[in-house]
């Protein structure tokens, strides 16, 4: 298994909160196949379908459910740890 990216992440998190790739993409201001292709290496990387792309809209599937909580805690933490350098750096 290769190394998850915190950018990899921000995508996931950015897709259910804009409610589809497009305006992930349009959020992050990226392409629409920057945001597939960083999905598409986080499913393969952690060998699960996050997303069912089978409708108009994709929709998490349970394992997406299952590790969006835990996504979020880790980008939470990554921006408390900046926030906490941040502070002693002045």
């Amino acid at each position: 298994m290769n190394a998850f990216t915190l950018d990899q992440f921000a995508v996931f998190v950015a897709i259910v909160e804009e409610g589809s790739f497009a305006a992930a993409a349009r959020r992050l201001n990226r392409a629409q196949s920057a945001i597939t292709y960083a999905v598409q290496k986080l499913e393969e990387q952690s060998g699960l379908t996050l997303f069912d792309r089978s409708a108009y809209r994709a929709v998490l599937t349970e394992a997406g459910n299952t590790l969006l909580p835990r996504v979020r805690r880790i980008l939470d933490d990554v921006a408390d740890y900046r926030l906490r350098v941040g502070e002693m750096a002045k």
